[in-house]
């Protein structure tokens, strides 16, 4: 990264426009040739490739991730980027002094908000001791179970009578004291377990717990559980055999939540919390944001720290918040985003402003729309998102024709390699215990020669600069896409038991979401309406430049207004309030 590039900025990628005169370049979709496996046979599939080096080499070349050494613009990119951490040089409202107005969030009555609990301790309608009396019965029931992987109640409690006290004697910490939340399981915490949605111990809980729960926590929030996810983030439908773990969409019981941060927005979708912590490196807040009907906000690299959890895909991955509202995911990110300062990366961004501050979005509003790409979804997926981007129009926003995003696919491939050979390193090679789908995936993983990975991670470094030159031609510009290509991921009941192995379908559904992880700039969903077919809920995603997520909070309050959605509840909504 190049310093003072962009005076915004501490540090700023070089930005160097590319085109599309290689055939590498061009928009394209993989084929769909790889076979959904599952149960006996993807028992043998996988006791064939796990026990044999020559196999695992094999099925690596059949994905072709060798081509990335091969290309010929990474000449031009000597340099790899393993990971993006892009810093502004201070908060949005003071580096965009004069730029920003202020945006009203919307207020909704189908979901409860962090307000709505904090009114009912201040009138001492209940205490926080009752409501978490409340959901600790409620989370240990069916349907709800599946989507819970710990629950100790003598903690949660304990949060919970120290925050009462604060409410009797007019000592509250602010706009979350009380307000209960769940966090992935990927997460560490003091004296939970950590198993990553696998059988396997990461973490017994003996550590200290990770930062930017611990500022939820500081910000007297009362945390209920840990929730589960697809077993070690390695797809996106949050299918998971390991102890019948599979939480099913609340609006459609038919459907998968999402993942891996299913479990996450299954409870805030189904109303039992309004506020959840999940991770995200390839699609896993916003994806099964979208398919919950909740907002997500998948944050710039590094922005967000997670220490003491290690990365378990660095180059990729981040923290964020999931929440029923707009100004809860404004007040959860604020205090989920302090810098901490034992963190190389967090530490450089700025301190950010008052969690109540109002939201606020570019005085000059931008949209950036690569036709190709936007419309390469189903007609059920269109016919939401494209009302939306019409309707920003007539609210003022101008949108800005994309030609071409050159070498997107080739971007989306290096993603995958990355991000599955990081989770690999992270295993150190060992799957075992993992489900069969795992252990076929990162027994393979684990064969990238490390000239591969680096070219992998040279095509990043190429795909940073270009967005940069997107960004520096249209200032502010948020780049809209659909979340995900189709609504929905329907459930095969036969995979729930073995697992499945379906890459086509985790490719297609990270279609839209894996640039973002891949460059490392932030992104989030803003909910557009719900099928008809289906009931399920689907969003539009924006993308932002790197630090810039007060711009896109703003941004998904003025798609909803512009839209003038009204949200529904799922069938299975928790009143977690009605005591």
């Amino acid at each position: 990264m190049a310093p003072n590039a962009n005076p915004r900025y501490l540090t700023y990628p070089d930005p160097v426009e590319l085109d599309e005169a290689d055939p590498e370049s061009k928009y394209t979709n993989p084929p769909a040739n790889n076979p959904v496996v599952s149960g006996l046979a993807l028992e043998f599939l996988t006791s064939l490739i796990t026990n044999f080096t020559w196999v695992q080499r094999i099925f690596w070349a059949n994905a072709e991730f060798g081509a990335f050494r091969d290309l010929k613009i990474l000449d031009k990119y000597p340099n790899p980027c393993f990971i993006p951490s892009i810093t502004p040089k201070g908060p949005d409202d003071i580096i965009a002094a004069g730029e920003l107005t202020a945006v009203q969030a919307p207020v909704g009555t189908a979901f409860y908000s962090s307000a709505d609990f904090v009114k009912l301790y201040t009138e001492r309608k209940a205490t926080p001791v009752q409501v978490a009396q409340k959901l600790l019965e409620l989370i240990v029931q069916e349907p709800h179970i599946k989507a819970i992987s710990q629950v100790i109640p003598e903690l949660v409690l304990a949060a919970a009578e120290a925050s009462s006290k604060r409410y009797e004697s007019g000592t509250t910490l602010g706009p979350l004291d009380g307000v209960p939340f769940v966090v992935k399981d990927e997460i560490y915490m003091h004296g939970y377990n950590t198993f990553c949605g696998s059988a396997r111990l990461f973490d017994n809980g003996e550590g200290a717990t990770s930062w930017c729960v611990k500022k939820l926590e500081d910000a007297g929030a009362i945390m209920i559980a840990k929730t589960c996810m697809h077993e070690c983030g390695s797809d996106t439908t949050n299918c998971n055999p390991v102890k019948g773990k599979t939480p099913r969409n609340p609006y459609n019981r038919k459907f998968y939540t999402g993942g891996s941060s299913g479990g996450s927005a299954y409870c805030v979708g189904a109303g039992i919390v309004p506020i959840a912590v999940g991770c995200d490196g390839g699609g896993s807040i916003r994806i099964p944001s979208n398919y919950c009907g909740i907002y997500g906000l998948k944050t710039s690299c590094g922005r967000v720290s997670i220490f003491p959890t290690p990365g378990i895909t660095p180059g990729n991955g981040v923290t964020g918040p999931m929440c029923a509202t707009i100004e809860d995911l404004k007040i959860a990110y604020r205090i989920m985003a302090e810098p901490d300062p034992q963190d190389s990366i967090s530490s450089t961004f700025p301190v950010h402003r008052s969690p109540l501050a109002p939201l606020t979005a570019q005085k000059k509003k931008v949209i950036g729309i690569y036709k190709h790409w936007f419309d390469d979804c189903s007609p059920a997926v269109h016919k939401l998102v494209q009302p939306a981007v019409e309707a920003l129009q007539k609210q003022g926003y101008e949108v800005v024709d994309i030609p071409s995003i050159p070498y997107l696919t080739m971007a989306r491939r290096a993603h995958g390699l990355s991000i599955i050979t990081d989770i690999a390193i992270s295993l150190n090679g060992d799957v075992t215990g993992l489900t069969s789908p795992n252990r076929v995936l990162f027994s393979v993983s684990a064969q990238t020669p490390a000239i591969d990975l680096i070219a992998a991670n040279r095509v990043r470094s190429m795909m940073v600069s270009h967005f940069a030159t997107l960004w520096q031609k249209n200032p502010g510009m948020i780049i809209v896409t659909p979340v995900v290509p189709d609504v929905g991921a329907e459930i095969d009941e036969a995979h729930l038991k073995y697992g499945v192995s379906d890459a086509d379908s985790s490719i297609r559904s990270m279609k839209y979401v894996s640039i973002g992880n891949f460059i490392g700039a932030p992104a989030t969903n803003s909910l557009v309406g719900y099928d008809d077919d289906t009931s399920l809920p689907v969003s539009l995603m924006g993308l932002a430049e790197w630090g810039r997520e007060e711009d896109l909070l703003g941004w998904s309050a003025e798609v909803a207004q512009a839209i003038g959605f009204e949200r529904k509840r799922p069938e299975n909504w928790i009143d977690a309030l009605a005591l």
